[in-house]
């Protein structure tokens, strides 16, 4: 489970930021990338999803988050990184991630590997993201190999207003690039043109990258349609959110240092629970990946 950055209350208890010397203590390899709690630059998220290692368990690095939880965002794009350097040759077609519990953002995690299928032209792992006996996260990635087309359907759309008509939203919370948001479409559907030039050229690197941007609009899109927060990101209402699962398919390449257009659905709300889809478009209109996300959205229980 990933608290949103958007909630005046938290479903777990705030963690204060760590001291200088209690970081001080934990080698270097495995301290937080970033300083302050909350904020990083593209280059600190880079570092985070940069993992290898052959033989699991896997340790991975976290990003220190405002509100002490392991961020969800980022073990999604490791999970989608660790997965494709484990499989040489495949790229991931699919991932399904159910988060557990929050963590602690100040200590690294460790990724279990369990490889369920494997073929020419496709495998299938499990990774458990933990912190001691801790579940964290799990998920299950189906990759593929290069292959023929034997039909090829293409799904487009007409394209909305350019990334140059869009509000500006650079350096935006825990998307620190390029981002041009355009005028809500009612209150079900929210656009944004996005670039991230300082991405690299490494695919995974990309699919990471879109992975991580998938778990981060839908809750806070749906509050802010409500009327729970303003379009700054101010809450307005005292509410508890969270993203519970997230599932991102990858239908082709898209070259993320390229303007794309992340279409974000609010498909259903109540019960506590969001149900949101975003489709990943190229700037001619063309689908490349598509993401569902289960969240928790529900008033704050004051206690009497």
């Amino acid at each position: 489970m990933t608290q949103t950055r958007l909630t005046q209350t938290r479903l777990t208890q705030t963690r204060p930021a760590p001291a200088s010397d209690e970081l001080a203590a934990v080698p270097e390899a495995q301290r937080p990338v970033n300083a302050t709690p909350g904020t990083f630059t593209l280059d600190d998220l880079l570092t985070v999803l940069d993992l290898h290692g052959d033989v699991p368990p896997v340790r991975g690095r976290t990003l220190l988050s405002a509100h002490g939880g392991v961020l969800g965002s980022q073990q999604v794009g490791q999970q989608i990184v660790l997965a494709e350097r484990l499989t040489p040759g495949k790229s991931v077609h699919s991932v399904s991630t159910v988060f557990a519990r929050p963590g602690d953002s100040r200590q690294p995690v460790w990724i279990d590997v369990e490889r369920l299928a494997h073929g020419s032209s496709i495998d299938t792992l499990a990774l458990s993201f933990r912190q001691d006996s801790h579940l964290l996260s799990r998920a299950n990635l189906m990759l593929r190999a290069p292959e023929a087309h034997l039909v090829d359907r293409r799904t487009s759309i007409p394209m909305p207003p350019g990334p140059e008509t869009g509000e500006a939203r650079d350096n935006t919370w825990m998307m620190p690039w390029e981002i041009r948001q355009l005028p809500r479409v009612g209150a079900a559907q929210q656009d944004r043109w996005a670039r991230i030039s300082g991405a690299g050229d490494d695919p995974s690197i990309w699919r990471a990258l879109l992975a991580h941007s998938c778990e981060l609009y839908p809750v806070p899109d749906i509050a802010t349609a409500e009327g729970l927060m303003d379009p700054d990101g101010a809450a307005t209402a005292a509410f508890a959110s969270a993203v519970l699962s997230l599932s991102v398919t990858f239908l082709d390449d898209l070259d993320v240092r390229d303007w794309h257009l992340f279409r974000v659905h609010a498909l259903h709300a109540g019960h506590g629970r969001t149900a949101s889809r975003v489709e990943i478009f190229t700037a001619d209109g063309e689908l490349r990946a598509q993401a569902e996300t289960i969240g928790l959205l529900r008033a704050v229980r004051t206690r009497t």
